[in-house]
């Protein structure tokens, strides 16, 4: 998922369990924690869309689409530069976090914390050391522009501070701490709102002073987590006395195969695309399918990332506590309740998507607009990975999902050389949608044999036979009017899905009841209160 580097988005924390609550026991059943941690998190997701709806407009207004296209490059860099600083130490801590909390490992969650935060944060200043010189030694010419070399040096700095988050959020995460979370993301991402709005409408609307904005507001917002992890909790407080080479040892046996072979595939599966479109079409057509990309970003943040970031810890605990069957029957029911949450999330922003990007952006994105089906079918397709690859994923197979992640990325940027030349940007698009279907199918394939999670393929077909009714019935209402299109089309296509899921699919008509039963107990126990 790309991001902008004014407006970095939800976290992509991989979620770990915590120490001191127990899937199915104690009154809190797993279905219910999924709800409440993922509701965490798309309160925390639509904070960002509420933020993004004020940087992505004076971002693509007062940069020119050649800019743009060039901050996404940035955005890329970035990314793969920060994988590389983790070491894919994020996902050894997802893993171990339950063995250790639980007792069945010989270290202790305090050598956890101070091995995986000062590991990862001497790895970061290695990388960002070879960056720095790395900007100096290349010559501008190859960089593309002469202030590239001053853009990779404030680049350097991020590095570090986006390997801090990545294993500060984890660590919230692993500890269901979504409240914490919730809290760091609204500072991080309104601080950072301030930042641009200095640095663009104050000081100059450069990328040199967007990225500093980010550096600094990025690096304040960190005393955040670290207050919510370790303020009275002394024990766990990162020291390098309690660093432990045995551990870090352990956790790169297992992290550094999904460094290489996962993260930075993965980031490279994500971004790869731009360098192509870059390459064979020049910075103004990757601005356009930059702007679009962003706009799926946000959208699917909301709606679909929460669900995936919530459910990982808590069937690593079932399968931990509680075995392969309960597991397996929670991660197929999440996967119907995905699959009824994403089908309409396509289909609607197929239907707004072309009249809101323009009233986003500007006019001179609309061009853009039928990227977005694309885009978002892919980022969708996506989020089922974590649901069909539980089981490669609670089996450690870190060296299997790396090379499939790999195969994938490989499969996406051959496809762009041969689309993007024939079908310009929507080639990318489309490429999108088929390198995140391969790398689902092969989780699937091979993850299946290991935990039986079943493919809900009839609530599938009724979810998208639903949303393509609610699309049909939108398609031609009130067009041109830009956002008040939008307006009337989400207040008339939400009941008309909700209407017609419900009417042929019982668990959604199961899923609704619950909804409404939950309402009802909350607002009429404070009115009766």
């Amino acid at each position: 998922m790309t991001e902008s580097i004014a407006d970095p988005g939800p976290p992509a924390a991989e979620a770990a369990p915590p120490p001191d609550e127990r899937a199915g026991a104690g009154g809190t059943s797993a279905g219910q924690k999924l709800v409440r941690h993922a509701t965490h998190y798309s309160i925390s997701s639509l904070l960002s869309l509420l933020a993004g709806l004020v940087t992505f407009p004076l971002l693509t207004r007062t940069l020119s689409v050649k800019d743009y296209g060039e901050l996404s490059l940035l955005v890329a860099t970035l990314g793969i530069a920060t994988s590389v600083g983790k070491l894919g130490l994020q996902h050894a801590l997802v893993r171990y976090h339950s063995e250790i909390a639980a007792g069945k490992s010989p270290f202790s969650l305090g050598q956890l914390h101070a091995t995986t935060v000062v590991g990862m944060l001497a790895d970061a200043v290695v990388v960002a050391l070879l960056l720095l010189v790395g900007a100096r030694l290349v010559p501008a010419s190859w960089l593309g522009s002469p202030a590239m070399p001053s853009l990779l040096s404030i680049l350097a700095g991020l590095v570090v501070v986006g390997v801090l988050d990545s294993g500060l959020s984890n660590l919230l995460v692993a500890d269901q701490r979504s409240d914490a979370l919730l809290r760091y993301q609204f500072i991080k991402k309104y601080l950072g709102l301030a930042g641009v709005l200095v640095a663009l409408l104050l000081i100059a609307p450069t990328l040199v002073a967007l990225l500093w904005a980010r550096l600094v507001t990025e690096a304040l917002a960190l005393l955040s987590p670290l207050r919510a992890l370790y303020a009275g909790r002394r024990a766990l407080r990162p020291r390098v006395a309690a660093f432990s080479g045995a551990l870090y040892r352990k956790l790169l046996a297992f992290g550094l195969p999904m460094a290489v072979g996962y993260e930075l595939s993965g980031v490279v599966l994500n971004v790869g695309d731009r360098y192509v479109i870059d390459g064979l079409m020049g910075e103004e057509a990757l601005g356009q399918y930059s702007a679009a990309y962003g706009l799926c970003q946000y959208v699917q943040s909301v709606f679909i990332s929460s669900i995936g970031l919530a459910i990982m810890p808590i069937y690593m605990k079932m399968w931990d506590e509680e075995g392969a069957a309960p597991t397996a029957a929670f991660v197929s029911g999440s996967l119907r309740s995905y699959v009824l949450l994403a089908a309409p999330v396509i289909a609607g922003l197929a239907s707004v998507g072309p009249e809101l990007l323009p009233s986003l952006a500007s006019e001179k994105y609309a061009g853009a607009g039928n990227l977005l089906p694309w885009i978002s079918a892919g980022m969708v397709i996506d989020g089922v990975g974590s649901f069909v690859g539980a089981g490669l994923f609670v089996h450690r197979r870190a060296n299997t999902l790396s090379v499939l992640v790999f195969g994938s990325a490989l499969a996406n940027i051959a496809m762009n050389f041969v689309l993007v030349p024939r079908l310009g940007t929507q080639g990318a698009a489309i490429t999108t949608t088929l390198a995140y279907s391969l790398l689902c199918v092969s989780f699937g394939w091979l993850g299946r044999p290991l935990l039986l999670v079943s493919f809900p393929w009839a609530t599938t077909l009724r979810a998208v036979a639903a949303a393509l009714v609610m699309f049909a019935a939108l398609f031609y209402l009130a067009p041109g009017h830009r956002l008040l299109t939008v307006a009337v089309r989400v207040a008339v296509g939400a009941p008309i899905y909700l209407g017609v899921i419900a009417a042929i699919d019982g668990d959604a008509r199961a899923l609704l009841q619950k909804i409404v039963q939950r309402a009802r107990a909350r607002f009429g126990g404070r009115r009766s209160s």
